[in-house]
């Protein structure tokens, strides 16, 4: 069954790297461990090995293409698998969902604020005045029993 190797994150800061060469071409039989392509990061050029075994049937990025992490790099099947459902399915496209972030109104961030802060201003307030209220009750126990 033909799997789909991904745009590696290959570092901390890393959103696209480019490929600055492949090692292998389409047909090659690929073994766990071979070295696919040279992958350029934001900061360094690393080598990109394999984890899966098969035969190279699809390359998604050429060489000194820009690919952003998650995208397909490349697929690799068994020798003349059919991959075009592969290639038209939702799994060969980027995890746009993990990277979106949800845009909230400034006002209703500023609110949540808010109420935060009151929560907290309440919690310490009704500390301090326990706090209080056990010395005083302390002192006067004190003094009522010396």
């Amino acid at each position: 069954m033909a799997e789909v190797v991904k745009m590696p994150r290959l570092s901390d800061t890393m959103t696209d790297g480019v490929v600055a060469k492949w090692h292998k071409k389409i047909g090659d039989k690929i073994q766990e461990g071979d070295l696919l392509a040279d992958i350029e990061t934001d900061k360094a050029t690393m080598e990109f090995e394999s984890f899966q075994e098969g035969f190279l049937l699809h390359i998604g990025v050429k060489e000194s293409e820009t690919a952003k992490v998650d995208s397909v790099l490349a697929i690799l099947g068994d020798k003349d698998e059919d991959i075009s459902s592969l290639l038209e399915s939702d799994n060969t496209k980027p995890d746009e969902e993990i990277n979106k972030t949800e845009v909230i109104p400034l006002e209703n961030k500023q609110q949540k604020i808010n109420e935060q802060s009151t929560n907290v201003k309440l919690e310490q307030s009704e500390n301090l005045q326990d706090s209080r209220l056990f010395e005083f009750k302390t002192n006067l126990m004190n003094r009522f029993f010396h």
